[in-house]
Order: C-alpha cells, then sequence, then structure tokens
C-alpha cells in the first residue's frame, strides 16, 4: 500500500509545484519521503520548492540527501547549482556545475549556468568560454547569447555585445530583459536613440520593466527631453515605489528643471528607500550649494564620503561648495 499512497501523494507534490503552491508541495514530498525514504525524487523535489521560498541551507540539504540515493543524477546537480548561485555562492554553484559536466560535458544549461556565475564573480573571459561550449551544444539557446553579451558588455566590447544581443533578439524576440541589456549596451557605446527603442520595446513587453523605465529616462535627460525622463521616473516609481535610484534620478532631473526644492524632496525619498546610496547623498548636497545652504550642502557631501570615500564627484562638490562661499583655498 505505501508505493501506491507515496506514487499519489508524488504526483499532489508535483501538480502543487507546478502550480507554485510550494508549502503543500513541501508537505507532500514530505509525506512521501516518510513512505519510501530513499526516494531521491522526493528529496530533490522537495529541494526545488525549498530553492524556490529562498529557503536555501534547507534547499541544499534536501539536494545532498537526493544525490546519497543517485550521486550520478545531473538534474539534481544542476539544480543544487541553480540553488547555491541564488543564494551568492557562486564558487560552490560552479563546483556543481562541474559534477554535471563531469558526468554529461555536452550539457549546455550547466555550461550556460557555470557562465553566469563566473560573470558575477567578474571572471568574464572564463564566462564567454563557458557560455561558447553552450552555444556548441544548442546554438538556439537565446539566453546564452544574451548573457554572453553582458560578459563582453563588463568588457567594454560594446559592438560585440550588441552582436549578442541581436542573435538572442532573432531566437526570441519577446524577452524584455535582452532588450534592457541591448539598451544599456547602447548607452554605454553613446547610441543613445537606439537605446531609446530597447528600452522602449521591453516595456512595450513588460510594461511593470522597472529597469528599463529608469534608464529610459536617463537617456531622455540625455537628450536634454527633461520632462519626458521625468515622467519615466515617476512611472518607475509608481511600479515600485521604493526604487532608491528612481528617487534619485528624478531628483536630478528636477534640479535641471530648476525645481532645487523639490529635487531635495526626492534625494530625501532615495536616501529613505536606501540610506547608503551615496550618490543621491552627493546630488542633494549640490542642489543645496545651489540654495546657499552650504552647511548643510557640506554634511551631505561628507556623508556621501562616509559611505564611499572613493566617490570623488562628491569631493570635487565640496571645493565647489567652499568656492562659492569664497573659500577658494579649500577648494
Amino acid at each position: 500500500m505505501a508505493p501506491m499512497e507515496a506514487e499519489d501523494l508524488f504526483r499532489q507534490g508535483l501538480r502543487c509545484l507546478e502550480s507554485r503552491d510550494f508549502e503543500t508541495a513541501i508537505a507532500r514530498f514530505e509525506q512521501v519521503i516518510q513512505l519510501i525514504p530513499h526516494l531521491s525524487d522526493a528529496w530533490a523535489c522537495r529541494g526545488l520548492a525549498l530553492g524556490h521560498l529562498k529557503r536555501y541551507q534547507e534547499s541544499i540539504d534536501s539536494f545532498d540527501r537526493a544525490l546519497e540515493f543517485k550521486p550520478n543524477d545531473i538534474r539534481i546537480w544542476l539544480n543544487r547549482g541553480v540553488a547555491l548561485a541564488e543564494w551568492g555562492y557562486h564558487e560552490r554553484a560552479i563546483a556543481s556545475f562541474d559534477k554535471v559536466l563531469a558526468i554529461q560535458p555536452d550539457d549546455y544549461e550547466a555550461w550556460a549556468d557555470k557562465g553566469n556565475s563566473l560573470v558575477i564573480l567578474g571572471r568574464n573571459g572564463e564566462a564567454i568560454a563557458c557560455y561558447d561550449k553552450a552555444l556548441t551544444f544548442k546554438p538556439e539557446y537565446y539566453k546564452a547569447h544574451s548573457n554572453r553579451g553582458n560578459a563582453l558588455l563588463n568588457l567594454g566590447k560594446f559592438q560585440r555585445a550588441i552582436a549578442c544581443y541581436d542573435r538572442a533578439i532573432k531566437i526570441q524576440p519577446h524577452d524584455p530583459e535582452v532588450w534592457y541589456n541591448r539598451g544599456c549596451a547602447l548607452m554605454a557605446f553613446e547610441k543613445l536613440e537606439e537605446a531609446v527603442s530597447s528600452f522602449e520595446t521591453a516595456i512595450e513587453i513588460k510594461p511593470d520593466h522597472v529597469g528599463s523605465w529608469i534608464n529610459l529616462g536617463t537617456v531622455l535627460s540625455q537628450l536634454e527631453k527633461q520632462k519626458e525622463a521625468l515622467a519615466c521616473y515617476e512611472k518607475a516609481i509608481e511600479i515600485e515605489p521604493n526604487e532608491t535610484h528612481a528617487w534619485n534620478n528624478r531628483g536630478l532631473v528636477l534640479r535641471r528643471l530648476g525645481r532645487l526644492k523639490d529635487a531635495i524632496a526626492s534625494y530625501d525619498n532615495s536616501v529613505k528607500c536606501d540610506p547608503n546610496n551615496y550618490e543621491a547623498w552627493d546630488n542633494r548636497g549640490y542642489a543645496l550649494v545651489k540654495l546657499k545652504r552650504y552647511k548643510e550642502a557640506m554634511e551631505n557631501f561628507d556623508k556621501a564620503l562616509e559611505i564611499n570615500p572613493e566617490h570623488v564627484n562628491a569631493v570635487y562638490n565640496k571645493g565647489y561648495c567652499y568656492a562659492m562661499q569664497g573659500k577658494v583655498t579649500f577648494a
């Protein structure tokens, strides 16, 4: 009776996993494990559900139990690596992906996931080699093309990065992240009008894509379209009220429009969302200088430098503040 009951519970758990009812899924897989403690699939699926809930230590423990019973199961090693990467343990994640590749060297997902962790570790050249391997085995894997573009962008190879995003888009034209990344590369390459088009396409696909609204605002501001830029930042804030960068960038645009007090209020919201946003403290200080509130301005520049002593712009702005007070020797 136990095997039949366990099979039914396992199927229930899978249905819950597919419908994203992760708590119930975990309960069902644990019932299966009580009946058949050595069933690796139940341990592995429990690990997946725990990972979705960001209960990473429990997730890894569950995958490890599954591997005790199926030490060469590449799906378990792969999912274990993904959970470790999401948890921020990229070296350990790479070790899991390497386990997959030792068993099955042509697993394109393991190559691509290893590349993703290498990018986060700043090892972009190695990451590109991994994406190349993934694409050797699955040339139409658009995410590998896109993430290869990210690695190239990090290396300052803008044209090659854009070419990667274009290849990804040709395969899958409806992923907003690819259009967003393409826009970022075009921004860096100073192709501003093309960047606008990429961010607008990302937003067309996913209207609540906050990063695209923020970067669209930044590009429009650079194109001296301040009111349009302001509307973009306000849309980003409507979607995500605690987005510190949107509040900070909104403040920059308000200052450029001559609305200094409104700009300071926007910077206040930015540092409320993230008290360590040194750029917002620096920008707040600059707006205060423009209002001749020099003492407060200096406190803001000092706060920015306390958070990030290497933020050179705050040093320049302190000098500007001294100069505006006629204290040129301090600058």
